[in-house]
């Protein structure tokens, strides 16, 4: 990966940078597109050691006594020479989205794919505990614990009943300035944060076939929705995938992944650019997606496609995040195959006022399936420069201090009033969070595991802190730690997400035979000692009905993933899922925001300065001033100014006039500080 530019840091003071002219703007013109093609060449795997960090013996054994399923350890691998890509951009829209047609969903209830086959076990040579109850724990080691705040906010998502079109409804979001934007199969809905107010809502396909592609994207968009809003960048990408059926209701090639992606920070009237890729060799699906300061991360599940379409491996992606938000007519993207022993990997996710990476971090990608006391990691090092040289490596093994308990339910279902619903017991659930605070990097994931003990019929949520300091992963996981604070009800679809001081929150569904669905959530606080939540259980929404009914066979799918994460402000978390208020197949969704204590919410400060030819210092009037995607024009001074920049560090994002012929960058001396 190439080394970004020298970061400097948005503080709530004012900033003086003065830009000599190096160039003139020079006119863009762009040609209509044709459909777009994606071709990705054979990937070259590559055996080699890597010797800064812990790395993964290859072996194939069982633990002592042990009578589960052999597992086998993928070796540890640096697989270079990626699938490389050329992605063609769609056609671009330019208008409101509120003023999109109200297009209702095609109901469909799309096919569930089996997931292997894999058996968690205690990784081999090693000894650990089983995970014990947050009651047990507390006993042993008593901390102050009061209930997680209240929330500030809470309003009604999209439904079921208007814009769903099967289940699960696959519920996520993210927070931006002014808005939350939410997906469900196959629906947008963006909200006013403030108030709750839905802005606008619209199906998929009413807003992909706006590119225009000529390919599936267009008409055939069918669910497992993301939204991530990059907080580096103030631009929002909206992505899901578009496949077909044949008679039998199986999925058949071609496959795409497809991509809106905002031209501003205004996600409502700001305008779109889109791109889709096509997915090669297979099905990807449960994509799950990541934000870094050099692309855009993803990974994907890969099945065969037709009748009885089996699991090959994980994908993973990285996509040139800077040529989409220029909306450049070609964008670079490369792909790795992760070894067909894990499963459901998930990258890395950065946000601002979190931590910045370092220069020439890759991205982390984070899996549970294999080891009950483990979480394995991968490394992603993309280099836009030369695409070959790019790296994926792994895995790198984090031990924890405990094995989590081996959730028993049968078929890996919880309890209800009526159905039972699925846990997706033991994947790792959105979102894969990466922070960087006081300079100590980690990832934060969560999924569903036991309760309590080697094994448990009841469901319980699980969380991991991971360091990942310097690039190094740590040998031994800082915290792994299973939240049961009773001994009735289940808590499954986890999602976790961390604010600028450190604090945690972890959100979940709730029920048992009596307890229709809730939506509630906890915490812990940056100052607590590690494995503990003492911000207890809080309600977002209690159920008042639950899922019954056939969606193809009886109705028990759910979720498939919830979504925690930050507002800009550094302190707000945001959480969003599902839950029924009647009993029936007509979900719906909610959408909450609440804050834990110790978190001072983040400001905003300005970058500004002047325009100047490089001989004389003549000011220049009306040139472009590029700030990473962000533009300005000068005025009749030369002077510019970015306002409103949120507090943070911007590595790679260096003031400089747009169309010169050479980037310019600041001089540390240029900078004052009023």
């Amino acid at each position: 990966m190439r080394p970004f530019p020298r970061g400097f840091s948005i503080l709530m003071v004012l900033f003086v940078l003065s830009v000599s002219f190096y160039g003139v703007t020079q006119d863009q013109t762009s040609t209509e597109p044709g459909p777009l093609t994606a071709d990705e060449g054979q990937g070259i795997r590559v055996d080699a050691p890597l010797q800064r960090d812990r790395l993964a013996p290859g072996l194939r054994t069982t633990s002592g006594g042990d009578s589960s399923p052999a597992a086998e350890v993928p070796h540890f691998r640096v697989m270079s020479h990626p699938r490389e890509g050329r992605l063609r951009r769609g056609h671009d829209f330019h208008g409101d989205l509120r003023t999109l047609p109200q297009i209702p969903p095609h109901r469909f209830e799309r096919p569930e794919l089996e997931a292997p086959k894999i058996v968690p076990m205690t990784y081999p040579g090693t000894r650990s505990g089983t995970s014990r109850s947050q009651t047990t724990r507390e006993s042993s080691l008593p901390a102050p614990s009061v209930p997680a705040p209240s929330p500030s906010n809470s309003f009604e998502g999209l439904d079921f009943s208007n814009w769903g079109a099967g289940h699960p409804p696959d519920t996520n979001g993210d927070v931006g300035p002014q808005y939350y934007i939410q997906t469900i199969n196959t629906s947008v809905g963006i909200y006013n944060k403030s108030d709750g107010t839905r802005v606008a809502a619209f199906i998929f396909n009413t807003l992909m076939s706006q590119g225009n592609f000529g390919n599936l994207c267009d008409t055939n968009n069918f669910g497992d929705p993301v939204v991530v809003y990059d907080t580096f960048e103030d631009r929002w990408i909206i992505t899901d995938f578009a496949l077909t059926f044949d008679g039998g209701g199986n999925v058949v090639a071609p496959e795409y992944q497809c991509f809106a992606v905002s031209k501003s920070g205004d996600p409502v009237a700001g305008g779109w650019n889109f791109y889709s890729i096509q997915v090669t060799g297979g099905l990807g699906y449960y994509p799950k997606f990541g934000i870094w300061p050099d692309g855009l991360y993803m990974s994907a599940n890969i099945f065969g496609f037709g009748a009885g379409g089996t699991f090959q491996n994980v994908r993973v992606w990285a996509l040139n995040k800077a040529q989409m938000y220029r909306g450049d007519p070609t964008v670079q993207v490369l792909s790795f195959d992760a070894p067909s022993a894990e499963f459901s990997l998930l990258p890395s996710n950065a946000r601002l006022q979190t931590g910045t990476p370092p220069p020439s971090s890759p991205n982390y990608f984070a899996v549970v399936a294999q080891f009950l006391n483990v979480v394995s990691v991968y490394e992603l090092d993309a280099d836009w420069n030369s695409i070959s040289t790019s790296t994926f490596s792994g895995p790198f093994l984090s031990i924890t201090g405990t094995s989590w308990s081996q959730f028993t339910g049968a078929s890996g279902r919880v309890p209800t009033p009526s159905n039972s619903i699925d846990s997706l017991y033991p994947r790792l659930m959105a979102q894969n969070q990466y922070t960087n605070i006081g300079g100590v990097e980690s990832l934060w994931d969560a999924h569903t595991v036991g309760a309590a003990g080697a094994t448990s019929a009841q469901a319980a949520v699980r969380y991991y802190q991971v360091n990942v300091t310097g690039g190094t992963i740590a040998s031994s996981a800082t915290q792994a730690f299973t939240y049961s604070p009773d001994a009735a009800v289940h808590r499954v679809m986890p999602s976790v997400a961390v604010d600028s001081a450190g604090n945690m929150a972890i959100g979940y569904s709730a029920a048992n035979a009596t307890l229709n669905p809730a939506i509630r959530y906890a915490g812990r606080l940056a100052s607590d000692a590690a494995d503990l939540i003492t911000q207890t259980e809080t309600s977002l929404i209690e159920g008042t009905g639950t899922q019954s009914g056939t969606c193809g066979a009886t109705c028990t799918r759910w979720g498939d993933y919830s979504s925690m994460t930050l507002d800009p402000d550094g302190c707000t978390f945001w959480y969003s899922n599902m839950y029924y208020q009647t009993t029936g197949l007509a979900f719906n969704t909610r959408v909450g925001a609440f804050s834990l204590p110790g978190c001072t919410m983040m400001g905003s400060g300005t970058l500004q300065g002047t325009a100047t030819t490089a001989s004389g210092g003549a000011a220049l009037q009306g040139v472009t001033v590029a700030l990473g995607s962000r533009t300005t024009t000068t005025d009749v001074n030369g002077g510019y100014a970015f306002t409103g920049l949120p507090a943070g560090t911007y590595p790679g994002l260096t003031p400089g006039i747009q169309g010169t012929s050479q980037a310019l960058s600041p001089q540390l001396s240029w900078l004052t500080v009023e």
